[in-house]
């Protein structure tokens, strides 16, 4: 198997990094059965919940790192080049963290291979990058192609610096290029979900209390989350005699504002479902046009949020699309902007066009361009220039900055590109690492709560569950858990047997390809980064199970031994 590839390659990997402290010999063993498979397997996958906090500060270095494997725990490498630490062996990717990952960026002038430079709650820094300065603050992700010669400052707190340094060989049949017809098929779902974000369009769902979006609270009312799909706020509305006087109050207050922003012509709505504001003001001017047509100060708070971010993303998304003008006549140029398919702006110069919407794919384009009276000739000049230089269909929300070597995210504006949800990404396989349409091998989330109680991981990710990564010839995925504040419980499975591992701020640990596994509770402000290798698409193709938990899986007990390790963990830290 694959997996067992990897780990008992760690002697040649020792040599090549000539490493400070070697692991000693490590035995054959298997993660997980070929099949994905505890007991039964559920297909769903795990929704992010991400809310911003602030807290004191992070780890300044990792203190401890070893691998979990189905059986035991092994120390993990470190190197005596870089002070990193090597997570996987094939793609060779390594991690550097805290006070070495700020020497590390300090003499890297030029990088080999391709970076990302995570930026958690509490570090920031500059990038520089042929003249410029652009500021990363806290939550910020960097993505660097190999080659590229930025420099990243660090002037505050401590980074994570990941460097991969190949790809897995099979990796590609998963990417937008791949021959299969199922693969092409997820990738145009991508697609369509992105290109509302693009257009700065969200469903109305989003006016409800997360409560009321919650799966079990609308079993509890007979409505199917998935199947309401963006009519939610009528589909509880309709129950809403099911309903406790305060959430009735709630949802008759939501459905009448949903109604309002229609009657006004403040929104409107396509047949999907998915509606956008029909103008979006600058805050200020949006909340005197809101009061001028009637919306109460309550109504306006609700709107603000929504209105903001959706204004946000459209900005950014039309950044994100630019295409040189190249291969384009300055009639088809100007025709396309007079028919709505390119942004007029005064911004723009002659080199540049921006796209105003996004295509899933060429035949919706042609058909675009075809009702708008363009000619066969320019059409095909149109698609060609599309084609050469289109990315659409990645999640660009929270896309700071974009050129052939470098994209900056940043967490705090980043949506779940199916949701439209805040999500735990801040990078991963539907973003884009350059211009190019390049996407990054390694996904990363960083899950971050200032309560400092122990508290159920579920209280921040509802849906937190028992699950596993594939561990097969041609699929398998590695994840890597550091945390930087407080201590997790991390429930894992061992020989049919649940234990409680505890991860403690500065702990970093690779949890192999077929290990089931989930955060069971969390104490103090805490947060984690978690890298996975590769990143899944998320998780589109089948990167994910969720697993049915052996018989000695007694969540109430498990939480009990956690909370009592988590109070003694903190007394430690």
């Amino acid at each position: 198997m694959a997996v067992q590839r990897v780990f008992n390659s760690v002697n040649i990997v020792n040599n090549r990094y000539n490493c400070r402290s070697a692991a000693p010999n490590l035995p054959k063993f298997n993660t997980a059965p070929d099949k994905l498979s505890l007991n039964e397997i559920d297909s769903s996958v795990l929704r992010a919940n991400y809310a911003p906090v602030s807290f004191k500060g992070n780890a300044p270095q990792i203190k401890q790192a070893y691998i979990l494997t189905s059986e035991e725990d092994l120390p993990l490498l470190i190197t005596r080049k870089n002070d990193s630490y090597v997570v996987d062996f094939d793609s060779q990717t390594e991690i550097i963290y805290g006070k070495d990952a700020v020497k590390y960026l300090e003499r890297n002038k030029e990088h080999e291979y391709d970076t990302q430079v995570i930026l958690p709650k509490k570090a920031e820094g500059i990038l520089h990058l042929e003249g410029r300065e652009i500021p990363l603050p806290e939550n910020s992700a960097v993505l660097i192609n190999e080659g590229s010669k930025a420099k990243i400052d660090i002037t505050k707190g401590y980074p994570m610096v990941i460097v991969s340094k190949k790809d897995y060989d099979w990796y590609e049949r998963y990417g937008r290029n791949a021959q299969d017809i199922n693969i092409k098929n997820k990738f145009l779902e991508l697609m369509y979900y992105n290109s509302h974000l693009y257009n700065g369009e969200f469903t109305p769902n989003v006016l409800l209390p997360e409560k009321m979006r919650d799966e079990e609270f609308l079993k509890g009312i007979s409505i199917d989350k998935w199947a309401s799909r963006n009519n939610l706020v009528y589909d509880i509305y309709a129950k809403k005699d099911m309903l406790e006087a305060e959430d009735k109050e709630e949802i008759e207050f939501i459905k009448s504002l949903l109604d309002k922003l229609y009657e006004k012509g403040i929104i409107k709505s396509k047949d999907d479902g998915y509606v956008r504001f029909v103008r979006m003001f600058r805050d200020d001017f949006q909340e005197k046009y809101l009061r001028y047509n009637g919306f109460s100060e309550k109504e306006i708070r609700l709107l603000m949020p929504i209105s903001r971010q959706s204004r946000q993303v459209s900005i950014d998304s039309k950044f994100s699309i630019k295409n040189s003008t190249e291969g384009l006549d300055s009639t088809t140029i100007e025709k396309m902007k007079k028919c709505g398919i390119l942004l007029d702006s005064k911004k723009q110069t002659d080199r540049y066009i921006f796209w105003r919407e996004c295509f899933g794919n060429e035949q919706s384009l042609r058909n675009r361009l075809n009702q708008k009276g363009f000619s066969p000739e320019e059409q095909s000049a149109i698609v060609r220039k599309w084609r050469d230089s289109n990315n659409t269909g990645f999640d660009i929300s929270g896309l700071k900055f974009l050129n052939n070597d470098i994209a900056v995210y940043n967490l705090n504006d980043k949506l779940n590109n199916w949701t439209h949800e805040k999500t735990n990404w801040v990078t991963n396989s539907t973003a884009i690492a350059s211009s190019d349409g390049k996407t990054p091998f390694i996904g990363v989330s960083m899950v971050q709560t200032d309560k400092e109680d122990p508290i159920s991981m579920s209280e921040i990710r509802k849906e937190e569950k028992l699950h596993m990564h594939p561990n097969l010839e041609e699929k398998r995925q590695t994840e890597i858990y550091m945390v930087t504040s407080g201590a997790a419980a991390l429930n894992i499975v061992r020989n049919g047997k649940s234990q409680v591992k505890i991860l403690k701020e500065g702990d970093l640990a690779v949890v192999g390809p077929g290990v089931a596994h989930c955060i069971n509770s969390i104490i103090g402000e805490y947060e984690h980064i978690v890298a996975q290798v590769p990143s899944a698409f998320q998780y589109g193709f089948g990167f994910k199970a969720i697993v049915t938990p052996p018989d000695d899986y007694d969540t109430d007990l498990l939480q009990k031994e956690a909370f009592d390790a988590l109070i003694e963990a903190k007394n430690s830290i």
